[in-house]
């Protein structure tokens, strides 16, 4: 909703609710909300703050009194200290909602990365702030689609949603409401890089200790908690280096893990098996079985077969609030079910390492459009000017890199979207914001009312602010470039909903990303690119990741020090007439599509044959989208979308074909 109509709306009234999912301090003392001595300064907090200890000793030398062992309870004497620079000592995943009453101020804020979500509303002069939209509904809210956030894409690249009038609070922003009235966003935090031409002086020693250094303590704060902590353990680099310093910090430095003592063997991962699918492409759950027996620890394993999939499809689309293309997050809401009935409550990730590591096969182009002229090579071999040029044009053609990770997501771009790429220097990244949307899909009514914007322009404009635009003109690297916009659009919106808190929540589990501490992400974007792609003289080819391979080699096998990277994908080929294809079919009718108001049933109608008879994985892609916009509109009760011009047609046309919502409890913890 856009600001002006939020003034004058808001009542006088202020209440703020949570339902805890106790995972420090576990007595009645740590219930929430918190409150000052003077009754005047309240606050919620999801999530969790690192180096909390520290910062409490410090506050009660300062003369504050605490009535808990809880890391949320220093939020307030934070507030109190600092104002808003508090943000600057908040280390961690987190989104909390403070309410000052003498000040008449309600604050609420995001952590640096977006690991925990925040949305608002107003409705019937009440503003509402929760973790999920779903929460709205129970204040009478009735969800409306916003046509213009779809076809625009902004649902992804800024701070609208799939509904109209809710937006959320971005990753490293504060959301200010002054005395009930003035609303504002302010950016507390954002990602920096070095200027390109600056030399690094390091060795590359000094640099993948540095890398394991801050890896480590990022993990080794993220053990502390009073219930158990687990894994999740992929076949991957990421996971595995996290299991593996988890085993060395409780062997070597005796450290807990959560409320379990320091035995190895109490050590649990939980994995994810891919059944079904040809030839076991997306099936790392071997390797997993393999590193957990290297390291000692239990493994758990959750098995996706098609009819897991349909058993857990609308509930994914209901606790995600957004379509998705890959249906890996599906796998995810069965794996933190599998971690609860387990009696976990905590679980390390590896969400994040890819976009600090670059290890993302796409990458590869941006990382040779230009010399990495901070490199001086000193053990390192650099890379020869021509083979640079060389790879550069095999990866332009689509004849290097990952071809299974990105043939998908190649665009032919029109020409409204060079001026969007001419200001963020070429960067390629931009262009999959359109093909992950049913921009294709859109009646003409659409169109004819929001124009033919292409989701690329408003991406860019709406994404990334002047200052930042300059630096990606005249300071950063090309890589850099590229893992900023990454991390603005596809981390925080897709990744760490779809991967992360959003399904985890679900069943009351608690995501900690080790990678996406701020500490260790300062570090490692100050690092040369060179390291992130290694040139080996030997093969003339790069290696992706090398620096966190190096860092993480005392802690993983030589499987995975040498395995290429392989994205956590679901598969996207299914037998036709199978249970999944039965499923999507069914949500598939002229009926369905029509209620959604927005989409043309002409252009949808072939989704289904093409993605399982004629196994065309782009259509595919989208038909996982449109049947999840089916699902969300009929969990959420959403009304059909009309145009304005349409608004004296038959009222008939307008209402949901359901009664009411079907509204389930929202997750645990929730704020």
């Amino acid at each position: 909703m856009p600001f002006k109509k939020f003034q004058n709306q808001l009542t006088h009234v202020t209440a703020l609710g949570h339902v805890r999912l106790s995972i420090l301090d576990l007595s009645p003392e740590a219930q929430q909300p918190f409150h000052d001595p003077e009754d005047t300064v309240h606050a919620v907090v999801c999530g969790e703050f690192y180096d909390w200890e520290e910062i409490r000793e410090d506050l009660i030398n300062k003369g504050y009194k605490f009535g808990s062992n809880c890391d949320s309870e220093i939020l307030i004497a934070l507030y109190k200290e600092y104002g808003m620079s508090m943000m600057e000592y908040l280390r961690g995943e987190f989104a909390f909602v403070l309410y000052d009453s003498k000040a008449e101020v309600v604050l609420s804020a995001r952590d640096r990365y977006g690991v925990k979500p925040l949305f608002y509303t107003v409705h019937d002069g009440r503003l509402l702030i929760a973790s999920e939209m779903k929460a709205f509904l129970a204040y009478g809210w009735q969800p409306e689609w916003d046509v213009q956030s779809v076809l625009e894409s902004g649902y992804l690249t800024d701070t609208r949603t799939l509904f109209q009038g809710v937006q959320r609070i971005q990753a490293g922003r504060y959301m200010s409401v002054q005395s009930f009235n003035t609303m504002t966003q302010t950016e507390y935090w954002d990602i920096e890089y070095p200027e390109k031409h600056e030399a690094e002086t390091r060795t590359e020693e000094e640099m993948i200790e540095g890398v394991r250094e801050r890896l480590l303590d990022a993990v080794r704060v993220r053990l502390r908690a009073d219930v158990p902590v687990g894994i999740f353990l992929s076949g991957g680099l990421d996971s595995s280096t996290i299991a593996g310093m988890v085993k060395h910090l409780m062997i070597e430095k005796s450290v807990h893990l959560g409320n379990e003592d320091s035995a190895t063997a109490n050590i649990n991962c939980f994995s994810i098996k891919f059944l079904d699918e040809p030839g076991g492409e997306f099936d790392e759950e071997p390797i997993a079985q393999r590193t957990a027996e290297w390291l000692g620890v239990k493994k758990h394993v959750v098995r996706m077969t098609e009819e897991e999939f349909v058993k857990n499809y609308s509930d994914a689309a209901w606790f995600c609030e957004h379509p998705l293309i890959d249906l890996n997050f599906i796998g995810k809401v069965a794996l933190s079910r599998l971690t609860r009935e387990h009696g976990v409550k905590v679980i390390l990730t590896g969400e994040g390492s890819d976009e600090q590591f670059a290890g993302y096969g796409q990458l590869l182009a941006d990382f040779l459009r230009e010399p990495d002229q901070s490199w001086s090579s000193r053990s390192l071999p650099r890379l020869p000017e021509d083979l640079r040029v060389k790879l550069l044009e095999e990866e332009e053609r689509g004849n290097g890199g990952d071809q299974k990770t990105i043939k998908n997501f190649r665009t032919v771009d029109p020409p409204s979207a060079i001026y969007a790429k001419k200001q963020i220097n070429n960067v390629n990244i931009i262009s999959m914001t359109a093909f992950m949307t049913a921009e294709s899909l859109l009646s003409s009514w659409a169109h004819e009312e929001f124009g033919t914007q292409d989701p690329r322009v408003v991406g860019v404009h709406n994404l990334i602010s002047g200052t930042v635009r300059k630096k990606i003109q005249f300071k950063w690297l090309v890589l850099p470039q590229y893992q900023y916009i990454w991390q603005k659009v596809f981390l925080q919106n897709i990744l760490l909903t779809a991967l992360g808190d959003r399904v985890e929540m679900a069943n009351s589990i608690e995501g900690r990303q080790p990678f996406l501490d701020h500490d260790l992400t300062a570090y490692v974007n100050s690092l040369p690119p060179s390291v992130k792609f290694r040139y080996d003289p030997g093969t003339q080819s790069l290696n992706e990741k090398w620096i966190l391979k190096e860092a993480a080699k005392p802690f993983i096998t030589e499987e995975l020090y040498k395995r290429r990277k392989h994205p956590f994908s679901a598969p996207v080929t299914y037998p036709a007439d199978g249970p999944l294809h039965q499923y999507i079919g069914s949500l598939m009718t002229k009926e369905n599509i029509e209620q959604l108001g927005f989409l043309e049933w002409e252009k949808c109608k072939t989704l289904v044959e093409d993605g399982f008879v004629h196994k065309n994985a782009v259509q595919m892609r989208k038909l996982f989208m449109v049947s999840q916009l089916v699902e969300i509109s009929r969990r959420f009760g959403v009304k059909r979308a009309t145009p304005d011009y349409a608004i004296e047609e038959d009222p008939q046309d307008m209402q949901t074909p359901f009664e009411e919502p079907l509204v389930r409890t929202p997750s645990l913890s929730r704020l």
